[in-house]
């Protein structure tokens, strides 16, 4: 009933004072801690990205974000704690003859033994009303005949266990006892501040007590492939499993580090449920060798030791240096703040196991485009969320190197980019005392760490790209976009700067009065999608609660499983012809052949269009259309995915936004066109180019964007 208040694993972190995080809320927490805060108080209270303040009844209470890494280092305990004052208040507060008996420390009492019939809960709630100091520290809960508060305990033994003065936060307490009242959102506290305090996400907190941390880890591999991965590694006798540390490379010290990592069943230490037993009792381990099937326990022998020449125990460090070796496509584990995170590394990307947000068919089309090309224009009136999805997708695959560094940024452009500078940055003589020096833009520096990181997606978000002449300023990038195994050639920049392929550039478009138009060598290059929001979406703002706030990065490997099938798919290895033949049936039901051969009919039938008013396309256009194909039917279930739809797609963000010009220009096309998308049921198609037919009768002009 009642959680040991000794056991090691749910005791507070220490404070790390050098290391204490600034914490920055996501708006969505601002609300909800602001919420919560005016519901216990009620009264004033103002929760804000780093600072909060709180009306109490006696007066006003201003505190750092930091407390809540705090209520973070020491939720385990609060939650271990929480249980006690619940069925204290509940149980015992109203009952005086309980409350009688306990006054007078009749712990024989017949109806304190009913209310509490375990032997070991009754003396856990006892040492916890009476603060038994070999138990938990702070107040007595009982003082004189009469009960002291529940949330003035609380606090109190939460003051005492993370030593922050009584005196000057003794609301420190209260804030945690508020949080630990709601498990949920002390849920996503704890995940939005260990993320900020190491970027550990949704990683696997790993055990502190070493030997358990051991076979947390031993499980996970065991779970991936049998050991298969070390097997070259093991050496066994008729007593054991070990490591033999001279094949692993020159990766740990020389000495026998892994000694008995494995008991048989000849062993000694594998005894069943007698006291000699030092395997863990509970799990056999069965691996495969090329002579026999050995079955096997883990021992519990391990020391959290640093690695030295000559050792000779279980070393959990040694074991961690093999799996981050020999696993590093699997799983990294990482030490952040003193606790040690297991990172699941994904091995497929799919739409799937996206977050609610992201699954809608604007973000499935603008992810998709991604994976087929690493350029996307982004296009529609301003505030129907083209910055947000660019973003919030960011966010999602986000990942910090150890520097602290994101992979992504946002660059808003401004009217006055009349050349590569402010992309690329300039070399300023003038710079370090006349010594000179090469100006880098957040986009340099974004490139430098793409090309250190090489298996990470890194996204350059260019909002409002076309408040300037795209070619003026980004005619470089299109180039390099192209040619990526050229580097950049920057006067003054001194060491090799290649343009990265694992680097997605996003643009997006506003069109108005002050915009410029983009060239079609631009919009060859892009996948453009033109976001138009339906009327019950837009009105759903009305009945929200609060703000959209960060995304919380996943952090399972999802980044880099993203860029694995992105590379994979522009180079080719999914065959469209083969992989899709079962799934198209013909519109009209006559159709027999491959869905290769379906693919180009439909681009055959758009080309003989298109080219008779000059806005043929070319191999790029065509390479880039079956990558589509191939990322929409990896990204999606199979029962999801609709060719059609698909072609549908690539007509409407590939062919059509070139196309511009008067009535007697493209007029005609435009007709032709929609007998063509009536023929195939391209629906998306023909619903814009009738938005075009309509702009080209009123002003006799039209355009895609």
């Amino acid at each position: 009933m009642f959680a040991d208040l000794l056991l090691e694993e749910i005791q507070p972190r220490e404070i790390d004072v050098k290391n204490i995080p600034d914490i920055e809320l996501t708006e969505s927490l601002e609300y909800d801690l602001q919420k919560m805060l005016e519901e216990e108080e009620g009264s004033f209270s103002k929760v804000s990205n780093k600072t909060s303040v709180v009306q109490t009844d006696k007066n006003y209470v201003f505190f750092s974000n930091q407390w809540l890494y705090l209520a973070v280092l020491c939720k385990k305990y609060a939650e271990s704690l929480k249980p006690y004052g619940d069925f204290f208040d509940k149980k015992i507060r109203g009952n005086q003859h309980v409350m009688s008996a306990l006054v007078k420390k009749d712990f024989a009492d017949a109806d304190w033994i009913e209310l509490i019939p375990e032997q070991v809960d009754r003396e856990r709630m006892i040492k916890f009303i009476e603060a038994d100091s070999t138990y938990r520290p702070g107040k007595a809960l009982l003082n004189g005949d009469k009960a002291r508060s529940i949330k003035d305990i609380f606090g109190s033994c939460i003051l005492k266990k993370i030593a922050v003065p009584d005196a000057s936060s003794a609301y420190l307490g209260n804030l945690i006892y508020y949080l630990a009242k709601r498990p949920d959102l002390y849920d996503r506290l704890e995940k939005e501040v260990t993320f900020q305090i190491g970027n550990a996400g949704n990683a696997k907190k790993l055990s502190r007590i070493t030997k358990d941390c051991a076979r947390q880890i031993i499980d996970v591999i065991y779970n991936i492939d049998k050991f298969e991965k070390i097997k070259s590694l093991l050496d066994i006798n008729e007593k054991n499993v070990k490591v033999n540390i001279s094949r692993t490379g020159g990766l740990l010290p020389a000495g026998n580090f892994l000694r008995y990592l494995f008991a048989r069943p000849n062993s000694d230490l594998y005894a069943g449920d007698s006291d000699k037993a030092r395997v863990f009792v509970d799990k056999e381990y069965t691996i495969s060798f090329e002579t026999e099937n050995v079955e096997c326990r883990l021992t519990t022998e391990w020391v959290d030791s640093e690695l030295v020449e000559g050792g000779n125990g279980n070393y959990l460090k040694a074991l961690i240096a093999i799996v981050n070796e020999y696993y590093k496509e699997n799983i990294e584990i990482k030490t952040i703040l003193g606790e040690r995170y297991l990172y699941m590394i994904k091995e497929k990307f799919e739409f799937k196991d996206l977050p609610e947000v992201l699954k809608t068919d604007f973000a499935r089309r603008y992810i998709t485009s991604l994976l087929a090309k690493p350029f996307v224009i982004l296009t529609g009136n301003s505030g129907t969320g083209k910055t947000r999805i660019s973003k919030q997708f960011a966010e999602y695959l986000e990942w910090e190197s150890d520097e602290g560094k994101k992979n992504w940024v946002i660059i808003p452009v401004g009217a006055d980019w009349t050349d590569n500078t402010k992309i690329l940055g300039y070399y300023n003589p003038l710079a370090e005392d006349g010594n000179g020096k090469y100006e880098k833009t957040k986009i340099v520096e974004l490139i430098e760490e793409a090309n250190r990181h090489k298996e990470i997606p890194y996204f350059v978000i260019l909002d409002e790209m076309n408040l300037s002449h795209v070619e003026r300023y980004f005619s470089d990038f299109l180039s390099h976009m192209e040619t990526p195994d050229t580097p950049f050639e920057l006067e003054g920049y001194t060491r090799r700067l290649d343009y990265p392929e694992n680097m997605f550039v996003v643009g997006t478009v506003n069109i108005d009065e002050t915009t410029y138009m983009f060239s079609p060598k631009v919009l060859d290059r892009a996948n453009v999608i033109e976001f138009k929001p339906q009327k019950e979406d837009v009105f759903k703002v009305f009945s929200a609660a609060g703000t959209v706030g960060k995304m919380v990065p996943v952090n399972d490997g999802s980044a880099q499983a993203f860029l694995k099938l992105a590379k994979e798919i522009r180079t080719g290895k999914f065959a469209v012809d083969e992989d899709l033949t079962h799934y198209y049936t013909d519109v009209d039901g006559d159709f027999t052949g491959s869905n290769l051969d379906y693919v180009e009919g439909v681009f055959s039938d758009i080309y003989e269009i298109v080219q008779k008013y000059d806005f043929e396309f070319a191999f790029r256009t065509v390479k880039e259309i079956r990558n589509y194909i191939a990322a929409a039917y990896e990204l999606l279930e199979k029962t999801e995915f609709n060719l059609n739809q698909i072609i549908d797609e690539q007509l409407l963000q590939k062919i059509l936004p070139k196309i511009h010009g008067n009535k007697k220009e493209i007029g005609q096309m435009l007709e032709e066109l929609t007998g063509l998308c009536d023929k195939y049921s391209l629906v998306l198609s023909k619903k814009k180019i009738e938005q075009m037919k309509g702009k080209l009768a009123k002003v006799q002009y039209a355009s895609f964007i």
